[in-house]
C-alpha cells in the first residue's frame, strides 16, 4: 500500500510559472480565479455552505454563473 503525504509540496511559484504569467490573457486570470474559488468552496463543510445558501452540488453553477 502506497502513501503520499502532500504536506511537503511547495506552494512557491516556479520560474516556469512566472514566465507563463508574462503571457497571461484575461481568460487565463479569470480561469485561475474561478478555479481557486471552486477549491475554496469545496473545502467548506456542508453547514458552512448552507449558511451561504449554496448546496454542494451547486458550487460550479454558483461560481460560473458569476455569483462570485
Amino acid at each position: 500500500m502506497a502513501f503520499f503525504d502532500n504536506s511537503f509540496v511547495s506552494s512557491r511559484i516556479t520560474l516556469r510559472q512566472r514566465m507563463a504569467r508574462l503571457f497571461d490573457t484575461p481568460f487565463d486570470r479569470r480561469y485561475r480565479q474561478r478555479t481557486a474559488r471552486v477549491e475554496e468552496l469545496r473545502a467548506l463543510s456542508d453547514s458552512a455552505l448552507a449558511a451561504r445558501g449554496i448546496a454542494r452540488d451547486d458550487i460550479l453553477l454558483h461560481v460560473f454563473s458569476g455569483k462570485l
